[in-house]
């Protein structure tokens, strides 16, 4: 192998006579032509009259005479030759834009997002420019990637607009779809929004999920599978049950999402049920608005799932659990804060029918809810769930049980802090009441810390 003098590239001479890629013939090949020609020169124009051999060969010398006796021919071939080869390696190189390219691929290639994913195969990525794209689009079982020009740019996803015309899901994932299905940074919007089932695994992110009406998850309705939802702005939508979403038997990855601003009858934020395991982290569940139950979360019907570290802030349930409602579950509740929700009974959280030990609060904020009722913070019946190291501050019940209220159940409360919380009416119970048919199992001496409830810290019936 040898380096081209003139581009620095690296070829065979064996195979090339040049440099196939800019064409440059080596100067000992150029001299070698040169002599040649010379030689050519001296043998038609030989005289023994040794002047008029030096003065054809000065003559043969002069600037350009070397390339001008090399066959024009030759040249020819070896300028062509080289440039098919530049061409080659080119075409190699530049090829024609794909799928898988940078460029913008709906509208500037197909005229319709369907129309893309159809063209597509697994680990192509569509690219969608600006703009309102009235479809319905399903991903077919494709695993591939569908996205705005720039997905971490808050007013391009706004701007970059799937429009369902209220004919129902703008978006599907139904056919075993794995995490290699993306969407990523679009606006999704005025249909049933996103429906994800049939056993599928697609990452959602960085989307506006906003205006969407369905019976169940107008926003995101998931069932029996398994996707990741992450940083979402999932806002606006009203259904049956699960107004931004409903799992049902489903363990998705829901976080880093804004779920705010939607309505159902109940479950406005998050609706968990039937053997549902999900992780919710991360999140914020604010001001939304249940008819009857659960206006932020609602978790039912033997669901199990771990919600840590989410800020649950502002939401409202006619009736029960402002903030979660938890049912025949036994999730882990950890290190969330519940804050200014307001329902008529259980304003933060709301407990009902869920026996098993498993179910477990624990290192939450409960602040400053406010239940019409009863349990302003907290409000359980028949049920037996560990509450451990939470803080209860501030919370008000216009009737009793400021901070908790307790019916026809046997939790156990360690370590946390009941501080500033009111029951306006006679029952009172700042801190805790409890019905004549429960037990509180409390340390000895109890290890909860009381300050500044009103009118008390404990009224057990």
């Amino acid at each position: 192998m040898t380096d081209c003098k003139s581009c620095g590239m690296n070829y065979d001479p064996n195979e090339f006579d040049f440099c196939p890629y800019c064409g440059y013939v080596p100067e000992d090949e150029a001299e070698g032509a040169g002599e040649k020609a010379h030689g050519e020169v001296q043998q038609a124009g030989q005289s023994k009259d040794p002047e008029k051999t030096v003065q054809t060969a000065d003559k043969q010398t002069e600037p350009g005479a070397a390339e001008q006796a090399k066959p024009a021919g030759s040249k020819v071939k070896y300028i062509v030759t080289a440039l098919a080869a530049v061409a080659v390696i080119a075409a190699a190189l530049f090829v024609a834009p794909s799928l898988n390219g940078s460029a913008v691929t709906v509208p500037d290639r197909y005229d319709t997002i369907q129309e893309a994913i159809d063209a597509a195969e697994d680990g192509d990525e569509i690219v969608i420019d600006i703009g309102t794209y009235r479809e319905n689009i399903d991903f077919n079982g494709k695993n591939i990637t569908l996205r705005s020009i720039d997905p971490d740019d808050r007013n391009v996803v706004d701007q970059t607009i799937i429009d369902g015309g209220n004919s129902g899901s703008v978006v599907s994932f139904r056919s075993g779809e794995d995490e290699g299905a993306v969407l990523s940074g679009l606006t999704v919007t005025r249909g049933s929004g996103i429906l994800i089932s049939g056993g599928s695994s697609p990452v959602i992110e960085k989307c506006i999920v906003e205006d969407n009406t369905a019976e169940f998850g107008a926003g995101i309705a998931i069932f029996d599978s398994s996707p990741t939802i992450l940083n979402n702005t999932i806002i606006g939508n009203s259904g049956f049950l699960g107004g931004g979403l409903f799992i049902e038997e489903s363990s998705p990855h829901v976080e880093g999402n804004t779920i705010a601003r939607n309505r159902a009858e109940m479950g406005s934020g998050m609706v968990i049920i039937s053997n549902s395991s999900p992780t919710i982290i991360g999140n914020r569940i604010a001001e939304n608005v249940a008819e009857r139950l659960g206006g932020g979360i609602v978790v039912a019907v033997n669901s199990s799932p771990t919600i840590q570290g989410n800020e649950v802030i502002g939401n409202i349930a006619e009736r029960n659990g402002g903030g979660i409602l938890i049912e025949e579950s036994e999730p882990i509740i950890e290190d969330n804060t519940f804050a200014r929700n307001r329902a008529a009974n259980g304003a933060g959280l709301f407990i009902v029918n869920s026996f098993n030990t498993t179910l477990r609060i624990i290192g939450n904020r409960i602040t400053a809810n406010v239940a019409s009722i009863a349990g302003g913070g907290l409000y359980m019946e028949g049920s037996s769930p560990v509450i451990e190291d939470n803080s209860f501050i501030d919370n008000i019940s216009e009737h009793l049980g400021g901070g908790a209220a307790v019916y026809n159940s046997s939790p156990l409360f360690s370590l946390n802090t009941f501080e500033n919380n009111d029951a306006q009416g006679v029952e009172g119970g700042g801190a805790i009441w409890a019905s004549e048919d429960s037990t509180l199992d409390l340390s000895d001496p109890d290890d909860n810390n009381y300050l500044q409830n009103t009118p008390d810290d404990l009224v057990l019936e």
